[in-house]
């Protein structure tokens, strides 16, 4: 099947790919993983899949361009290393197919972001955004095993992350005119799904100092909250942008400790 077929056809279902988009990752935090590596390689993605489009757009509408063009180039590396990883998983006919489908994606995806600035290229900088992660997900739902380690609350941290992301996306496309992807509704339904992840996050028992960290992620957020919610007003990029790297920052603190 050719990329602009899989889009047409990923396109035709965007309405459901959307509302399920943060419902799926939600759902994977009760899972178990077999292996944590693998599974955090195909969250990266789903992260990723949102952090591009942000700074892309960032990019475009020259607002915080020298800081949106580092990162865009780290966070395309960062995609190169996961899938780099997946495709050494060593029981690899479990996610042969997802794993080619999301390396044709994420060609095409990498080209288009090193195209010109425009409307049209934004739209489809979106949409391809909206199917790597999808792609990236199928796969994170392959990794999932039945051994119990730490892997749900690393899911938790990994969808937190996803989610501070994809406000940020919801933010900047909303500021470039594309306000016909009900950014409003979106933006409520991640702010909800962030809120009920950062209680789970709270509920776990930690050490004394992750505990700080936590609660440091705890007053930023809910100092910063309303800024996302006023997505439609569009008047505080650069502090949204700021706020999203310092939270995704403490979320990165967190996760290092499961990973040790």
């Amino acid at each position: 099947m050719s990329f602009l077929n899989i889009l047409a056809s990923a396109l035709a279902k965007k309405a459901a790919i959307l509302a399920l988009s943060i419902l799926s990752l939600s759902q994977a935090a009760f899972g178990k993983v077999e292996n944590i590596d693998y599974l955090t390689a195909a969250e990266d993605i789903a992260v990723m899949s949102q952090s591009l489009v942000k700074n892309y757009f960032y990019l475009g509408e020259n607002l915080n361009a020298s800081r949106s063009e580092q990162m865009l180039s780290k966070h395309i590396a960062n995609v190169d290393a996961s899938l780099s990883k997946l495709k050494s998983f060593k029981n690899q006919d479990q996610i042969e197919d997802d794993l080619m489908f999301v390396e044709m994606i994420w060609a095409e995806f990498k080209d288009t972001l090193n195209q010109e600035y425009s409307r049209d290229t934004g739209l489809l900088v979106i949409d391809m955004g909206e199917v790597l992660l999808e792609g990236s997900e199928n796969i994170a739902r392959v990794l999932y095993g039945t051994s119990p380690d730490a892997g749900e609350m690393i899911d938790v941290i990994e969808q937190q992350r996803y989610l501070i992301e994809r406000m940020a996306k919801l933010y900047i496309i909303s500021i470039a005119g594309f306000k016909d992807f009900n950014v409003a509704k979106q933006t409520s339904n991640t702010v909800k799904t962030f809120d009920d992840g950062l209680a789970k996050i709270e509920s776990n028992g930690y050490p004394e100092k992750v505990k700080k960290k936590i609660s440091k992620l705890r007053k930023r957020w809910d100092s910063s909250r309303s800024y996302y919610l006023k997505v439609e007003e569009g008047d505080l990029p650069r502090t949204v942008f700021f706020n999203t790297e310092m939270i995704e920052r403490l979320l990165l603190d967190i996760f290092k400790h499961h990973k040790l």
